[in-house]
């Protein structure tokens, strides 16, 4: 085979620290200032990376609007100076963003030069992003890059500590930490004693007809938490580390409708693409009747208990998806959930934690949708 000498993801990452080059020669010096001239703390990240940088931080970028809700939520967000497209393009939910602090459509597509033209301390991602790539490229500037996995239910007090640090507020951050224990602990006294033979089998749908969750996006995490079993929790791709394959990645995958059939869900939950603004109530009704009248799913038992779903994912995540864990174990086992309610939690992480008003519509059972 004939060879250039240099791979394509060689040549790509050549090319964006070339156009870099070109970028930092051009874009402003950062004034001195009496914070960039104190001495630096090394503090730890969620992949555990050493990163040297002077706290607190003034100015950063955040890809993952679950990073910025939890900057809003400590009090920080005059820090944010960029985002990404899921933050930039929802202006009701984030009326201080503005299109002039749109750093690129997400953690897998960052705009370099708009990111070295902000002049960020910090840039913080998601260990699911192009991190690596975006720490190579940045350190020449002067500008660290910070993994935060804000969705992450198992790592939440970590990661919520963590931001309080950057930007000085460990007393917010604790108090997010207390209110987010506290919903954890009751879910955990009503579902931690139910057998994992006794659990319902779920099968947890994402973005497109026949694609499923796995261990990388975090849900299964929740899965327990709820008190459910991951119906496709079993599937391995690619390696043994769980690598990708031609049926996905680490974070989902494609299923054969005929392995839905064989393995026969207890549950069938629709998770929908959603931000701040509820879906219609029809558009539910309509995803999930869909769901119903397929001749080939009838004698499954989720469609003949009625156990169908849908769940946006602005509850579905909302604080580390401690929201989403408290609904799929109400819809999973409303006899144990009994004088818990799961919007009670979505309402105080919405008023009092992102400053908004309350919304109703996020989640709908099939049973709901009929009555």
């Amino acid at each position: 085979m004939r060879s250039d000498g240099a791979s394509a993801p060689r040549r790509r990452l050549l090319g964006a620290a070339a156009a870099l080059a070109g970028v930092a020669a051009l874009a402003p010096a950062r004034a001195a200032t009496p914070a960039q001239a104190a001495p630096r703390v090394s503090i730890v990240d969620d992949l555990q990376r050493s990163v040297p940088l002077v706290l607190p931080l003034q100015r950063v970028v955040i890809f993952n609007r679950y990073t910025t809700e939890f900057v809003r939520a400590l009090g920080a967000l005059d820090a944010v100076v960029g985002t990404d497209i899921d933050v930039a393009r929802h202006g009701r939910y984030w009326p201080t963003v503005t299109r002039e602090m749109f750093a690129g459509s997400g953690g897998m597509s960052p705009n370099y030069e708009a990111i070295v033209a902000m002049r960020p301390d910090a840039v913080l991602m998601p260990r699911n992003s192009d991190w690596a790539r975006a720490a190579t490229l940045l350190a020449p500037m002067g500008i660290a890059v910070v993994v935060v996995t804000a969705w992450d239910y198992l790592k939440h007090e970590f990661n919520v500590e963590l931001l309080g640090r950057l930007f000085a507020q460990p007393q917010r951050a604790e108090d997010l930490n207390r209110w987010f224990r506290g919903w954890r602990t009751r879910l955990d006294e009503r579902i931690a004693p139910i057998a994992m033979a006794d659990r319902p089998r779920v099968s947890f749908g994402v973005v497109g007809e026949w694609r499923r969750v796995r261990p990388g996006s975090g849900w299964p995490g929740v899965w327990v938490a709820a008190g459910g079993r991951n119906l496709f929790g079993d599937v391995r791709l690619g390696d043994a580390a769980g690598g990708s394959s031609p049926r996905g990645s680490v974070n989902n995958f494609v299923v054969d409708p005929e392995e839905v059939l064989e393995r026969r869900p207890d549950a069938i939950v629709k998770l929908q693409p959603g931000q701040y603004e509820p879906h219609p109530r029809e558009f539910a009704r309509e995803v999930l009747e869909q769901m119903a009248r397929r001749p080939a799913l009838a004698s499954l038992p989720a469609v003949r208990a009625q156990r169908l779903y849908h769940l946006s994912y602005y509850l579905a995540g909302g604080c580390s998806k401690i929201t989403g864990a408290l609904q799929l174990a109400q819809w999973l086992h409303p006899q144990r959930l009994r004088g818990l309610v799961p919007m009670q939690a979505m309402d105080e992480w919405l008023e009092r934690w992102q400053g908004v008003p309350r919304q109703r519509g996020y989640a709908w059972s099939l049973t709901e949708l009929r009555a």
